[in-house]
């Protein structure tokens, strides 16, 4: 079941609003029951996401890190230097993990249907700091390892975060309230500010989706035999998706939108944000070439 609706059993659709109140309920800090260690149960002090998330506050105060995206320009990246750099990965990703031999220091996920076609592998997924919105939570049986932020989802035409003029936003504290971009490329920049780096490298970000875009109004489509090669040439592995898997088709405009005032709000604060992938079609950021930065 790809984001469950009225089709979803009914049992199943309890478990997962289950697992939502649950992640809700612990997101701020509160009481809880249990043996901690100790022979018999007891009650203790719970730290919620926020609290967790509050704990990364400036933690890479004046350093640089890198955010790992998505595209098939990753394909041609000899990316080992990145093993002892800051890194901020998203979504699927983590399949390069074994062929790099070492991980991103943090993961991220938004997307639901997203979220949801990669939770089993999720749950093997070891190293990164794995984080996602609360309305994934759904998905995932075993949370432990797993921060997940406040952001409001924005799925009707009559939400006002998106169409009543007040989009986009910028988060100066992720801990608190992480703004959506139509891209978790944009919450991956608002996370890597609240890390409080201050020169943002970003890789794989091809801004582009191929024919997709232009068969496609933006929004979500599912994979079929008849896009499935389209779909093939949008990311890194030609296996990120699978037939039956839903994906989306960005709205363009509105990331454009929302990188021009990451770009705002980082050189305001007297940092850099730097666009390293080659033959990007993203020129809002000032760009440079892997060969360029080594010199440096």
């Amino acid at each position: 079941m790809i984001a469950w609706d009225d089709s979803t059993p009914k049992l199943r659709k309890l478990v997962y609003w289950y697992r939502l109140f649950r992640a809700r309920a612990q997101f701020f800090d509160g009481y809880a029951i249990g043996r901690g260690g100790k022979r018999f149960p007891r009650l203790y002090k719970r730290e919620g996401y926020q609290s967790r998330m509050t704990g990364l506050y400036n933690k890479f105060a004046g350093k640089r890190c890198f955010i790992v995206c998505n595209g098939p320009s990753l394909k041609g990246m000899d990316l080992s230097f990145l093993k002892d750099e800051i890194t901020i990965g998203c979504n699927g990703i983590y399949k390069n993990f074994d062929e790099w031999g070492f991980h991103t220091d943090f993961l991220l996920f938004e997307d639901v249907e997203q979220f949801e076609i990669r939770s089993k592998d999720l749950e093997t997924v070891r190293g990164p700091v794995k984080m996602a919105a609360l309305y994934n939570s759904y998905a995932i049986k075993d949370r432990r390892d797993w921060i997940f932020f406040n952001s409001p989802r924005c799925n009707t035409p009559k939400h006002y975060y998106y169409w009543n003029g007040i989009f986009p936003q910028f988060s100066h504290d992720f801990a608190s309230i992480a703004h959506l971009g139509s891209t978790v490329t944009y919450l991956m920049l608002q996370l890597a500010y609240f890390l409080g780096c201050t020169s943002v490298y970003v890789l794989g970000l091809d801004h582009s989706y191929g024919r997709l875009s232009d068969l496609f109004p933006p929004g979500k489509i599912p994979i079929t035999e008849e896009n499935i090669d389209l779909v093939k040439q949008c990311h890194f592995d030609p296996d990120y998706y699978r037939l039956g898997d839903v994906m989306g088709v960005p709205d363009v405009t509105r990331q454009e939108k929302a990188y021009a005032l990451a770009l705002a709000e980082f050189e305001a604060d007297g940092r850099e944000l730097i666009n390293l992938t080659p033959d990007s079609c993203l020129s809002l950021f000032p760009k440079m070439s892997l060969e360029q930065l080594k010199l440096q």
